[in-house]
């Protein structure tokens, strides 16, 4: 069978590119052998998608975080997942509780699940890979937030805004970032029904072998369980999880010098 003419010449330009991190429209007509009113239609349909995202400055163009999205059923296969997987059930079976593990898509605001484990009961709502939710509004979201550059977060902040999502989702800028600031003395961030009504989460950061955090995991669990429960054991539970996981991924907290980045 003939392959599709206008989807072989998109699989042309994103295979471009696996190997430079940016193009622009004139390199990769010449590179595609395709003309430029071609590429820039091809560019314009991805960006609309998020596959693709344009820096405004330079007007080149780079892979956009919709095409990891796209791409979790391979995601999953890799480091993260697979050393994740085992942490999350555990935890899962600890506590009882529903587990997560979430990355941040920057250009959105938004956290989407790389996995999550769910215990037989208090599903409030069952979540599935990939799903996406506002950053602002989730435990998950929020300790990864704390630890963006504030100009970068402000920057996000100001395009995407503070949406209501729940009747107790933070909408002011100032009391958002006084809570980043309780989250990086404390180490954990907490959703009290910010995004899901009747359930309430805690988030810890996940490192990588650079000490950056490249996500999150949490465990949720209904509101009224979770306003009797102690918080600080929850908290240091998940932050035992969060730990294991960085480690497995190179993080040290005493230094980089013994560890390298897994993968």
């Amino acid at each position: 069978m003939k392959p599709a003419t206008t989807i072989t010449k998109v699989c042309r330009v994103l295979g471009e590119f696996k190997s430079r991190p940016s193009l622009g429209i004139t390199d990769l007509a010449r590179r595609t052998a395709l003309l430029p009113s071609d590429v820039h239609r091809i560019l314009t349909s991805l960006q609309l998608y998020g596959y693709v995202e344009q820096d405004l400055e330079t007007k080149r163009y780079r892979l956009g975080a919709g095409l990891l999205r796209l791409g979790l059923t391979t995601f999953q296969r890799n480091v993260l997942h697979e050393k994740g997987r085992p942490i999350l059930m555990r935890l899962s079976e600890q506590l009882e509780a529903a587990t997560h593990l979430a990355m941040l898509d920057i250009q959105e605001c938004e956290v989407f699940l790389v996995d999550q484990v769910d215990p037989p009961v208090d599903v409030l709502f069952k979540a599935r890979l990939g799903s996406t939710a506002s950053a602002h509004s989730t435990a998950l979201g929020k300790t990864i937030m704390a630890s963006m550059d504030r100009q970068t977060l402000l920057e996000v902040l100001e395009r995407t805004g503070l949406p209501k999502i729940t009747g107790h989702t933070i909408t002011d800028l100032a009391a958002l970032e006084s809570e980043f600031q309780m989250i990086r003395q404390r180490g954990y961030a907490v959703d009290q029904e910010e995004s899901v009504e009747g359930a309430c989460c805690i988030g810890c950061p996940v490192r990588n072998c650079a000490s950056s955090v490249i996500g999150a995991i949490s465990a949720s669990m209904t509101a009224d369980r979770f306003r009797v429960s102690n918080r600080t054991r929850l908290a240091a539970q998940v932050e035992a999880a969060a730990l294991e996981l960085s480690a497995a991924l190179g993080y040290d907290p005493r230094g980089m010098g013994q560890y390298r980045c897994a993968g």
